[in-house]
């Protein structure tokens, strides 16, 4: 194979009689663009590059961006016996390898800094990178770290009031409290727009006598993009972010909680909500939402007399929204009745996630948005298929949305309650342009076209797909 040319000219070398060797055209490209496509590998095949030539050689250090595994680390290349010190060989590697990384970079300002980190730890390698990186002006700050340490690893304190950084993004055994020990620091991240804390929050961070979490929240002026999740929550909290457009809140251990949380973001555009239900309101109606997802689980337990309550206040603030995904599991929801406080005037697209228990939530739903356009309807975990419970609604006026026009099924298995649903459908859509089937595995595609083919349509220009 021929050697890659680092020249910037275009002159071609003879390999064979009547074969043209193969030009290196990248390694002429603009130092910056060169830096540019490198950006977008991680670290290690960044560096690894720079076996190609003499061009490439220092090109790595070049690039604002560190992306380090600890995962990407070779056990092959360790030799040792026990497991113990294979993972303690790792750790001390990978921290050398991170080190040697952040000494030998050239650039000047450091605009990514993602690390991944899955075993043992020394806090001290963290308080010096956070520090370096800092100097350097970073701008996003992605930390993906689980060990094997009975305490959550702390982030320096100096490493809160870092202006430059835009995005935060913290997951596994981290500690955000400040409280305990240095009770006079606080939070400032004037540049901070985006900020993911996902599995961190600990009892202690939740439950210390200020919130660590809220003031962090006070110190971000400027934040667009919040995602958190709620394991040990417990008690009230108020969240006060009049600049928020992304809000997303989730539950990862699915275990029975209990607090009260009240929302006041005005601004926001888009809402997801995955959790059992909880006592959440928002300070005012969302006049700015134009999407909201919310997957919601509901089991037997000693608060389900209050689940009513707390979803229809919830749908009571989403009202305005655009485009919403509901996916209600669970087997309580036939005990729960109609929680939707009024009509859904601006709803143009729905995506419901159908069960057992929940069709006539689904129903509901359908005669409060007069302006449906879009109906997606998937039907998930579904635990007793003799008991779907589609009824055909007895309405003197029309049930369906006059605007509906297009309609998708997944997940069809031919089973009598989504016949007649399908039916249905099809029999009261007016202005249906589409209705797309998907059959559940196994399947035929040809019977159940068929067969659905001899459903009446009211619109007569209503395309019938099955995939």
């Amino acid at each position: 194979m021929a050697e890659l040319s680092t020249q910037s000219n275009s002159k071609r070398q003879t390999l064979s009689p009547g074969k043209d060797a193969v030009v290196d055209r990248i390694s002429s490209l603009p130092e910056s663009l060169l830096c540019h496509i490198l950006s977008f590998l991680p670290t290690k095949e960044s560096i690894a590059t720079s076996i190609l030539s003499t061009r490439w050689k220092l090109l790595w250090t070049l690039v604002p961006k560190l992306d380090l595994d600890s995962d990407k680390i070779s056990i092959s290349e360790l030799s040792h016996d026990d497991d113990d010190d294979v993972e303690d060989a790792r750790e001390i590697k990978f921290a050398h390898v991170v080190s040697s990384v952040l000494a030998k970079q050239e650039c000047g300002e450091l605009q990514t800094f993602r690390l991944e980190w899955q075993f043992g730890w020394d806090g001290s390698h963290l308080d010096a990178w956070l520090r370096t990186a800092a100097a350097r002006k970073v701008k996003e700050l992605n930390l993906d770290i689980f060990t094997d340490r009975k305490d959550n690893l702390k982030l320096p304190p100096s490493f809160f009031s870092c202006r430059t950084l835009v995005v935060l993004k913290l997951t596994g055994t981290i500690d955000i409290d400040i409280d305990i020990e240095t009770p006079s620091l606080s939070f400032n991240f004037p540049s901070l727009k985006i900020l993911h804390l996902l599995r961190i929050l600990s009892p202690s961070i939740i439950n210390s006598q200020e919130h660590s979490f809220l003031k962090l929240l006070s110190g971000c002026p400027v934040l667009e993009d919040l995602s958190f999740t709620t394991d040990y929550f417990e008690g009230e909290y108020k969240l006060c972010v009049p600049t928020l457009k992304l809000l997303s809140i989730s539950e990862t251990l699915y275990e029975e909680s209990d607090y009260q949380l009240e929302i006041n973001a005005p601004a926001l555009e888009y809402f997801n909500l995955e959790s059992d239900p909880q006592d959440i309101k928002f300070h005012e109606k969302l006049d700015n939402l134009v999407q909201a997802d919310v997957e919601l689980y509901v089991y037997e337990d000693e608060r389900k007399e209050f689940y009513r309550e707390w979803v229809f206040r919830l749908f009571t603030a989403l009202n305005n929204v655009k485009f919403l995904s509901f996916s209600p599991y669970g087997t309580e929801w036939h005990n729960v009745g109609n929680i939707y406080p009024s009509s859904f005037q601006n709803l143009v697209q729905l995506d419901f996630n159908v069960t057992d228990c929940n069709w006539p939530m689904l129903q509901d739903l359908l005669q409060n948005a007069p302006n449906l356009e879009t109906l997606v309807v998937t039907k998930k975990y579904t635990y007793d298929k003799s008991n779907l419970c589609w009824k055909e609604p007895h309405y003197d006026r029309d049930y369906l949305p006059s605007h509906l026009t297009s309609f998708y099924y997944g997940g069809f298995e031919g089973l009598k309650d989504e016949e007649e649903f399908v039916k249905y459908i099809l029999k009261e859509a007016r202005v249906l342009k589409t209705a797309t089937i998907q059959v559940y595995r196994g399947k035929s595609k040809e019977n159940v076209l068929e067969k659905l083919s001899m459903f009446p349509r009211r619109s007569t220009t209503c395309l019938l797909r099955v995939e």
